[in-house]
């Protein structure tokens, strides 16, 4: 590695805003839903249009129960079939999905001008 190399701020991929519908290759992903189901090591997430598993982060600070809307952020693999292994979960039960969509949106499209 050159020194101009060590001088480049690192940048890591940012986590993409998708339905679960939407993922069709893997990578980093935040997908809205409500628990459908717990087990002892992961969540079953309903978005609404699809399910997916998503393993547990080792540490966990929110109460999961089922019904619970989360948002949750993680590595998203396709196979042996389409699961999260979730590095963050965030208790979404008092954020407005609509206005958040409606963000996430502007955000997008601001994205592509500016690219």
């Amino acid at each position: 590695m050159s020194e101009s190399d060590f001088e480049k701020p690192y940048k890591d991929k940012p986590f993409i805003d998708v339905n679960i519908a939407e993922i069709q290759k893997p990578g980093k992903y935040r997908i809205v839903g409500k628990i459908a189901e717990i087990t002892d090591l992961a969540i079953l997430l309903d978005d609404g249009y699809e399910q997916i598993t998503i393993i547990l982060p080792e540490n966990i600070s929110v109460d999961l129960k089922e019904g619970l809307q989360i948002r949750a952020l993680g590595y998203v693999e396709l196979h042996p079939e389409k699961q999260m292994r979730g590095s963050f979960i965030q208790n979404f039960n008092g954020v407005d999905l609509e206005v958040y969509k409606q963000i996430n949106e502007l955000e997008q499209s601001l994205r592509r001008v500016n690219t």
